[in-house]
């Protein structure tokens, strides 16, 4: 159960245009400078949710927000994951827009602004995503939601294709289209933004792109975007690829697409695996995760590597280990 802690406002209050959805985990060291980014907003219709999800530095994490009390919604609860607090801070929001926040990052001053004003003047869109800077680790690299080119208005099928990153922190919804459609899945703990915002624009609804960068996403060894993590978040994909074909009532193209996707998925984190059984000086098992993967790749390289491993381990595992030591690091 979560309880209020603090209240910035009586909620007799007019409800404002924006809640900010803040849920906090071990963020003690970073909740002071995304919360002064929150408040340097040129936007200022908004109310602020902060949810300590059983956070295990809350005596560290509350004595960062002290400063912020009078200026935020405090809200605890045991330890459930990022989709159960996103909930909680839905189910005690009251603004029209929902603007989700991780608590290690930033936005930039013009963020709410850019979001409201294009969700305003497209109607038809049910949410709107910017492109972040990933910072934190090393120089400042520019990270576009958008892949391939493409409309700034996707539908369905192209959120299905995975055409359109997201994160939470760089996306705006609408509230009530959030409500609608059942909220975050609690079941997952890795890649419930992806099915969220797939299942926000089913079956006809669109997602917004503003094609510019407004938030700062950071990198750190606990992010997403290191390696334990970023392999668990791989199967926490294809699990929420999976979740969406028992929940949506697709039609036989968007059933295509979907089976597409979870096939490159489960080829994606065959492929991490193989160099990772490289790593490991397990070359048969390499072998055979190549030839996992590249029943979705079909690509002849993968295939001589499985067939190099089989014959010549050793130096082919050295080789391929070089090479995967100086690939370009993904982002997500």
């Amino acid at each position: 159960m979560s309880s209020v802690q603090q209240s910035a406002a009586g909620t007799d209050s007019p409800p404002p245009r924006v809640s900010v959805i803040i849920p906090a985990y071990s963020s003690a060291p970073f909740i002071a400078q995304t919360l002064d980014s929150v408040f340097a907003q040129t936007f200022s219709d908004y109310e602020v949710i902060v949810i300590n999800d059983g956070s295990p530095d809350t005596p560290d994490l509350e004595l960062a927000l002290r400063p912020f009390m009078a200026r935020i919604h405090y809200l605890t609860q045991t330890n459930q994951g990022p989709s159960a607090a996103r909930n909680t801070g839905i189910r005690h929001a009251r603004g029209e827009f929902l603007a989700f926040l991780d608590s290690d990052d930033l936005w930039l001053p013009d963020f709410l602004g850019a979001h409201v004003s294009f969700l305003d003047s497209h109607p038809q869109v049910e949410v709107s995503i910017a492109d972040a800077l990933l910072f934190g680790e090393a120089d400042e690299i520019l990270w576009r939601m958008l892949k391939d080119g493409g409309p700034n208005i996707l539908a369905f099928p192209q959120m299905l294709r995975r055409q359109g990153g997201q994160i939470p922190s760089a996306s705006v919804a609408r509230r009530q289209r959030a409500i609608d459609v059942g909220m975050f899945d609690e079941q997952l703990r890795f890649a419930e933004d992806l099915e969220f915002f797939v299942r926000i624009c089913f079956p006809d609804r669109g997602a917004g792109y503003l094609g510019q960068a407004l938030v700062k996403y950071r990198k750190h060894p606990g992010s997403l975007t290191s390696g334990a993590r970023n392999r668990r978040w791989r199967m926490g994909e294809t699990e929420a690829l999976r979740r969406l074909g028992k929940k949506l009532d697709l039609n036989e193209a968007h059933r295509r697409i979907l089976e597409e996707e979870i096939a490159a998925a489960d080829g994606a984190l065959a492929l991490d695996d193989a160099y990772q059984h490289i790593s490991d000086h397990e070359f048969e098992r390499a072998g055979q995760c190549f030839r996992s993967a590249n029943t979705h790749y079909r690509d002849f390289r993968i295939g001589i590597a499985a067939f190099c491993l089989g014959t010549f381990p050793r130096l082919t595992g050295h080789l391929l280990h070089w090479r995967w030591k100086r690939r370009p690091v993904p982002q997500i």
